[in-house]
């Protein structure tokens, strides 16, 4: 018999004061790469005992499943957490749920019959059509990405104000908010903890739940000596989360006035304040404000789509930290924001850049050469192969109109030259976005991996954890299970990391053909640039007509237009300096 463990993000819904409702199972594939289909699940040893565990610790019963219901999609059921005070560990889980902490349901299984999702990769996960359930437990990590986060705030909550004004003040910028929790818990007596002596070194509190450690927010002081004390970090720390915590607005007004007090006896200067409220206020209009954008072609788009990418991948490795160091950072959700913001950038940008070009803008609406071009320039322009070329030879001989020159042989081959850069340029391009390409696809075999290195830290845990609550005699087995989980995780890390190399190599050759394509468009500068700035170095000689005297004659007359009459001509043209 072989036991799997999955965790899955839970849907929660607020019942009563120690009753949450949860989603134990999806039938979508996780990331251990099986699907369990929740109409072949074997419930009958499981309801004959349906108790709740925390973190598979068999040590640690919390409550028990109720409810359990099989949905044509998932397995649903009721968790009742033991009454308050019977169990400190189940007031502790049942406080974390209900303050949106822990968010993930595990379920032990084992699979009875089912076939591999990938004949060809046996080894890839198993679609299982049969399966028994033997346990359900409480935990942080994630691993069935289906079930989602809706309700779980506690009704009828009584937040107040708990901080001591009379604290004494430490001269530090230093701050770590969990080893501060922690320590504030302990001064106060442990797991079973004084509520009155707690609440002294918390800016806010949940009043309808004091023993829970769950109902204490927003930390101000630690412990330090067997002293409370209230470091300058602690307060900036405070300040900065506020505005953000879930509470009343008229708690926030007075814990506002408790970190004002403590910052006028730290000695915190109205500057301090004043540019940390002016750097909210600018990042607030950042996030908010509507981009003012000008679109200058699909190059361009495929540079912010490069953007895009490379900043969803910092997100997810964020989002993967924070969740392993538990830290509870805001780093996530602040590139979370900016990512949605780049993000409708470029939809709205590739929009109009899509929508440009297969309207053919720019070539159809081209005016006929013989309203901008002087006549002995005409057949240089219209031997162009392409409509592309042609509407490029007719705005650089545009261009030499207000200069006031014609095209030479000499600027001919300049101009030519420059095609030359700018195609070659586009080549360039091109291979900077094949690169991007192989970029993205080792991105996602990071995603990949990073699944499976999460599944095999959960396995070590849980068989750390196994262990720890085991006989001696059984105690060498287990350990040999842990060593094999760290086992596997290092082997994962150390794909990623390879997989993180090739990226890094594969963006330094997206670089170098990004860095070759502007060369290649510099070089296109000069020589158009060169043309420009050229003297009016016409050969009459090499000037060949076909109209005999009429069309000398024009041509004298269109030369004989002074530049301020030639701009004229081109005073219903929009260009676009190509």
């Amino acid at each position: 018999m072989t036991m799997h463990r999955r965790a899955v993000p839970t849907t929660f819904e607020t019942l009563g004061d120690r009753q949450v409702r949860i989603r134990m199972s999806t039938g979508q594939r996780a990331r251990d790469g099986h699907i369990l289909d929740p109409q072949g699940c074997d419930l009958t040893n499981f309801l004959a005992n349906p108790i709740v565990l925390y973190a598979h610790d068999t040590t640690k019963p919390v409550g028990r499943a109720d409810e359990v219901s099989v949905q044509p999609d998932c397995i649903m059921a009721t968790i009742n957490f033991a009454p308050v005070g019977v169990s400190p560990t189940a007031d502790e889980v049942c406080g974390l749920v209900k303050a949106d902490i822990l968010r993930g349901i595990s379920i032990g299984f084992d699979i009875l019959d089912g076939d591999p999702i990938e004949p060809n990769r046996p080894r890839a996960g198993i679609r299982a059509t049969r399966w028994e359930l033997y346990e359900c437990t409480v935990c942080s990590v994630p691993v069935d990405t289906g079930a989602t986060v809706t309700a779980r705030a506690v009704a009828d909550s009584d937040w107040k104000v708990g901080a001591a004004r009379d604290l004494p003040i430490e001269d530090s910028d230093a701050w770590d908010g969990s080893a501060a929790e922690a320590s504030i818990f302990e001064h106060a007596g442990g797991d079973d903890f004084d509520p009155a002596k707690a609440r002294k070194g918390f800016l806010v509190y949940d009043a309808t739940s004091p023993k829970l450690k769950g109902s204490y927010k927003l930390p101000i002081a630690h412990v330090a000596d067997g002293d409370m004390k209230v470091p300058r970090g602690a307060i900036r720390a405070a300040a900065s989360r506020l505005p953000q915590t879930d509470i009343p607005e008229d708690v926030k007004t007075s814990a506002g006035a408790v970190l004002d007090h403590y910052k006028e006896k730290a000695g915190m200067t109205a500057s301090d304040d004043e540019k940390g409220r002016a750097f909210a206020a600018k990042r607030t209009r950042m996030l908010t404000a509507t981009p003012k954008l000008k679109l200058r072609g699909l190059y361009d788009v495929a540079q912010l789509a490069h953007m895009v990418q490379h900043l969803g991948y910092i997100h997810g490795e964020s989002v993967w930290e924070e969740e392993l160091e538990g830290d509870d950072s805001k780093v996530p959700a602040m590139l979370g924001e900016a990512l949605k913001g780049l993000g409708e950038t470029l939809i709205a940008m590739t929009t109009e850049e899509v929508n440009e070009l297969l309207s053919g803008k720019g070539l159809d609406e081209i005016p006929p050469v013989e309203d901008v071009v002087v006549i002995e320039d005409r057949a240089y322009v219209a031997a162009g192969k392409t409509p592309a070329i042609r509407a490029w030879r007719q705005g650089l001989a545009a261009m030499m109109v207000r200069a006031g020159k014609a095209i030479s042989q000499a600027n001919a081959a300049k101009i030519d030259q420059a095609g030359d850069h700018l195609n070659e340029a586009a080549n360039r391009a091109k291979e900077a976005s094949d690169h991007t390409g192989k970029a993205i696809e080792h991105g996602e075999a990071m995603t990949d991996l990073h699944g499976k290195a999460t599944t095999a830290h959960d396995k070590m845990n849980a068989a750390i954890e196994d262990a720890n609550g085991s006989a001696p005699a059984d105690v060498a087995a287990k350990i040999a299970k842990v060593q094999q989980a760290h086992k596997q995780l290092g082997k994962h890390l150390t794909a990623m990391g390879e997989r993180c190399a090739a990226i890094g190599d594969v963006q330094a050759d997206a670089q170098g053909a990004i860095a070759g394509a502007q060369r290649c468009m510099r070089s296109a500068i000069r020589c158009v640039r060169g043309v420009h700035d050229a003297g009016d170095d016409t050969d009459e000689a090499e000037i060949q007509t076909s109209n005999g005297d009429a069309e000398s004659e024009g041509t004298e007359n269109n030369r004989a237009l002074t530049p301020e009459a030639r701009l004229r001509r081109l005073a219903a043209l929009e260009l676009s300096g190509a």
